[in-house]
Protein backbone atom coordinates (compact mmCIF):
# COMPACT_ATOMS: atom_id res chain seq x y z
CA UNK A 1 0.00 0.00 0.00
CA UNK A 2 1.27 3.60 -0.83
CA UNK A 3 1.39 5.39 1.83
CA UNK A 4 -0.17 9.36 1.26
CA UNK A 5 2.06 12.28 2.43
CA UNK A 6 1.05 15.70 3.07
CA UNK A 7 1.93 19.17 4.62
CA UNK A 8 0.47 19.88 8.05
CA UNK A 9 -2.71 22.51 7.25
CA UNK A 10 -3.29 20.88 3.83
CA UNK A 11 -6.72 20.59 3.31
CA UNK A 12 -7.23 16.50 1.86
CA UNK A 13 -10.61 15.17 -0.62
CA UNK A 14 -11.65 11.71 0.68
CA UNK A 15 -14.00 10.19 -1.90
CA UNK A 16 -16.29 7.76 -2.76
CA UNK A 17 -17.99 6.61 -5.58
CA UNK A 18 -21.07 4.98 -5.66
CA UNK A 19 -22.89 3.02 -9.23
CA UNK A 20 -26.59 2.84 -8.99
CA UNK A 21 -27.46 2.49 -5.31
CA UNK A 22 -27.64 5.20 -2.92
CA UNK A 23 -26.51 4.96 0.84
CA UNK A 24 -28.41 5.80 3.84
CA UNK A 25 -25.33 6.48 5.97
CA UNK A 26 -22.04 8.01 4.56
CA UNK A 27 -19.64 9.64 6.56
CA UNK A 28 -15.51 9.82 7.04
CA UNK A 29 -13.32 9.79 10.31
CA UNK A 30 -9.87 10.63 10.85
CA UNK A 31 -7.86 9.36 13.66
CA UNK A 32 -4.57 9.58 14.83
CA UNK A 33 -1.55 6.97 15.13
CA UNK A 34 -2.66 6.23 18.95
CA UNK A 35 -6.69 5.43 17.05
CA UNK A 36 -8.13 8.44 18.52
CA UNK A 37 -10.62 10.41 16.25
CA UNK A 38 -9.37 13.89 15.24
CA UNK A 39 -12.42 14.73 12.89
CA UNK A 40 -15.41 13.35 11.56
CA UNK A 41 -18.67 14.36 9.15
CA UNK A 42 -21.09 13.26 6.64
CA UNK A 43 -19.92 13.52 3.19
CA UNK A 44 -21.38 15.52 0.35
CA UNK A 45 -22.97 14.39 -2.97
CA UNK A 46 -21.56 16.09 -5.65
CA UNK A 47 -23.80 14.31 -7.83
CA UNK A 48 -24.02 10.67 -10.20
CA UNK A 49 -22.53 8.82 -7.48
CA UNK A 50 -19.94 10.88 -6.69
CA UNK A 51 -19.44 11.70 -2.79
CA UNK A 52 -16.55 13.86 -0.71
CA UNK A 53 -15.15 14.90 2.95
CA UNK A 54 -12.59 17.71 2.98
CA UNK A 55 -10.38 17.38 5.63
CA UNK A 56 -7.69 19.96 7.09
CA UNK A 57 -4.55 17.83 8.16
CA UNK A 58 -3.93 18.93 11.95
CA UNK A 59 -1.06 20.79 13.58
CA UNK A 60 0.52 18.12 14.60
CA UNK A 61 3.07 15.53 12.34
CA UNK A 62 2.30 11.59 12.75
CA UNK A 63 0.69 8.71 10.99
CA UNK A 64 -3.35 9.08 10.43
CA UNK A 65 -6.01 6.86 9.41
CA UNK A 66 -8.97 8.02 7.34
CA UNK A 67 -12.12 5.96 7.72
CA UNK A 68 -15.32 5.72 5.33
CA UNK A 69 -18.34 4.17 6.14
CA UNK A 70 -21.59 3.39 3.86
CA UNK A 71 -24.46 1.73 4.72
CA UNK A 72 -26.18 0.25 1.67
CA UNK A 73 -29.22 -1.58 2.04
CA UNK A 74 -28.48 -2.34 5.72
CA UNK A 75 -25.07 -3.63 4.97
CA UNK A 76 -22.16 -1.93 6.17
CA UNK A 77 -19.09 -1.05 3.89
CA UNK A 78 -16.02 0.80 5.28
CA UNK A 79 -12.54 1.48 3.97
CA UNK A 80 -9.50 2.76 5.86
CA UNK A 81 -6.52 4.99 4.06
CA UNK A 82 -3.24 5.72 5.90
CA UNK A 83 -1.37 9.20 5.33
CA UNK A 84 1.63 10.88 7.01
CA UNK A 85 1.61 14.53 7.77
CA UNK A 86 4.96 16.46 8.20
CA UNK A 87 5.63 20.07 8.89
CA UNK A 88 8.38 19.74 5.82
CA UNK A 89 7.93 18.74 2.09
CA UNK A 90 8.09 15.58 1.58
CA UNK A 91 7.88 14.83 -2.43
Amino acid sequence: MKLSRFLVGDTIRVTWINSNVIPSVLFASVYDGNEILVDSGTMTSSGNGYYFYDHTIVNTPGFYVVETRATIASMLYKRRVKFQASLIQVD
